[in-house]
């Protein structure tokens, strides 16, 4: 299990070194180096497919490209601001609050949704509950007269890839 541990490591640290190479140099290219004086060597046992497989991206279900971004879909959090179900008002009040928050919060994702009745404002991609909470308590400060409505939900985030 150690040893399983060690080599997750070692490949996840060598993502960024790779992907700053030629595309044929992989991670495995440079354990084969000799080792200068004082170094020590690193040797590697493992098949040759896993190593074909090392800086190429597997599609899945849980991937999804919008408008050539690639995204990771996982379970995570997300705060809720506004749900309404009047007719005639709802959709409106959604959008505006959605551009408020987008003038105030310009990295931050907002997602408007209807599901019948009710329309939707929620903010951010969080992976933890923790990271929703720093947003939850800045939202309600910056918007007191809500402040009840707003709270953290769980849901289908997106996670930038590129």
């Amino acid at each position: 299990m150690k040893r399983l541990i060690i080599n997750i490591l070692l490949f996840a640290g060598g993502l960024g070194y790779v992907s700053a190479q030629s595309p044929l140099f992989s991670i495995f290219d440079s354990f084969d180096k000799t080792p200068k004086s004082g170094e020590g060597k690193v040797v590697v046992h493992q098949s040759n497919a896993l190593k074909k497989l090392v800086g190429t991206r597997i599609d899945s279900e849980n991937i999804d490209v919008v408008n050539g971004k690639t995204f990771l879909v996982t379970q995570g959090y997300r705060v809720q601001v506004y749900s309404g179900n009047n007719q005639r008002t709802s959709r409106a009040e959604a959008f505006k609050l959605q551009t408020k928050i987008k003038e105030l919060y310009q990295d931050i994702a907002t997602y408007v949704t209807f599901n019948a009745p009710f329309w939707k404002l929620h903010v951010g991609n969080y992976r933890s509950f923790e990271e929703a909470s720093l947003m939850l308590r800045d939202l309600r400060s910056t918007f007191p007269q809500i402040k009840n409505e707003i709270f953290i939900i769980e849901d289908d985030i997106r996670l930038p890839l590129d």
